[in-house]
């Protein structure tokens, strides 16, 4: 009898386990897909290209000169990706930079992607979001900020450059 009952109680925390674990491990793979999705489409692509990873994706009105370039058009786009949001800055239509703002439990998520994904960091700097780690992934710059006690999300920045902003 107490042997039954020792089996059915560990049958049940398997299940109780399995239960909790799964959705956690199907939330990280849904992370992980979201983010290749967005790593594969080139900067420099039309704006278009981003939609088969984000259909949701609201682009609002050109503003004209921004960031230095007054005979520019730059956009602005957001998308919500099953509780991560996500905005994309395009340049005359074409990708310019994807951002990922992961929240609680996803936070982790973006720095242990960016690892797997492109080994040790290259370097650390600090930007205008804080301290972050930067790595080279060819002619463009994949930066993730650092944990820091009390913060609320994290960024993943895909945008253009040698090195990280600093």
């Amino acid at each position: 009898m107490r042997r039954r009952v020792a089996l059915l109680g560990a049958g049940v925390v398997v299940a109780l386990s399995a239960a909790l674990l799964l959705p956690r491990a199907a939330r990280r793979a849904a992370s992980r897909r979201l983010l290749d999705a967005l790593a594969a489409v080139p900067l420099g692509a039309p704006l278009d290209s981003v939609r088969a990873a984000l259909p949701s994706l609201y682009c609002s009105g050109m503003m004209h000169g921004m960031h230095g370039d007054p005979a520019g058009h730059e956009q602005m786009c957001a998308a919500d990706a099953d509780g991560r949001d996500v905005n994309v800055t395009a340049r005359d239509g074409r990708l310019a930079a994807i951002t990922v703002v992961a929240f609680r439990r996803d936070m982790a998520d973006v720095t242990a992607w960016a690892r797997s994904r492109f080994g040790a960091p290259a370097g650390a700097c600090t930007g205008d979001r804080g301290p972050m780690e930067w790595w080279a992934a060819g002619n463009r710059i994949v930066t993730v900020t650092r944990p820091v006690a009390g913060a609320r999300s994290r960024e993943l920045v895909i945008r253009p450059g040698p090195a990280c902003p600093g």
